[in-house]
């Protein structure tokens, strides 16, 4: 009875070697996402900064007498960019978005470090836009990445006298850096979402445009503006 099934077993070995090569040669191997590519997307996130606004009717008047903000908010908007991936996995492209922001804070009026509770004012960002190159490791659907380049703010100052209300409102464009981090999965072919951290620094900027609401010119405004934002998206890759 042993020999039969030694036997049988010798038999059924190399039929069973055969079956699991065959099987193995007809199925599909994986391969390797590409992420050249143009894509287009949408994305959403949350903002918050550090702004210093004064009026420059002296030199050292911005930092003696001013209004000092924390604005925060959201924002979202669209984006658009071309990646190029090479045989190493390094992943290099370059990329624009813009979002309208609902960015902003409320504070008063601080002269030699003392508020004044009669003179108060908002800061608004009303939108952000950046032209940034990017650069990632691609580890199939996953990809990190680095990113830097220009940045463009859109805000709005207005200084308010509390028993009066607004008075006079400053707008401009305000142009800084931006650095920033994340990472992409595909999740089909076609479909790929981020996470992404970003910082931005607009330096020190001085504003002539003044829309006066009540009561004589001002001196032109100055603000200095940094902020931070994380953002999702989800983006089409053509």
């Amino acid at each position: 009875m042993k020999t039969i099934l030694f036997a049988t077993a010798f038999i059924l070995t190399p039929v069973g070697m055969a079956s699991a090569a065959d099987t193995s040669e007809v199925l599909p191997v994986a391969a390797t996402y590409g992420w050249s590519g143009v894509y287009v997307g949408a994305q959403a996130g949350y903002a918050w900064g550090d702004a210093r606004v004064g009026q420059a009717f002296a030199p050292d008047s911005f930092d003696n007498y001013g209004w000092g903000y924390s604005p925060s908010g959201g924002f979202g908007g669209l984006y658009a960019g071309y990646n190029k991936q090479f045989e190493s996995g390094l992943v290099l492209g370059i990329e624009g978005d813009y979002s309208f922001a609902s960015v902003k804070d409320t504070t008063l009026y601080r002269a030699l470090g003392v508020d004044d509770p009669a003179f108060g004012g908002e800061l608004k960002l009303e939108s952000v836009a950046t032209v940034r190159l990017r650069a990632g490791y691609a580890m199939d659907r996953w990809l990190p990445f680095v990113t830097g380049g220009l940045a463009v703010a859109s805000y709005k100052h207005t200084t308010t006298d509390i028993p009066g209300g607004p008075y006079a409102d400053a707008k401009d464009t305000i142009t800084g850096y931006t650095l920033g981090a994340g990472a992409e999965y595909a999740v089909t072919d076609n479909w790929v979402v981020r996470g992404e951290y970003r910082f931005a620094d607009f330096g020190r900027h001085t504003s002539q445009r003044h829309l006066i609401v009540n009561g004589a010119p001002l001196n032109p405004d100055e603000i200095e503006l940094t902020t931070h934002d994380v953002r999702i998206g989800i983006a089409y890759k053509f």
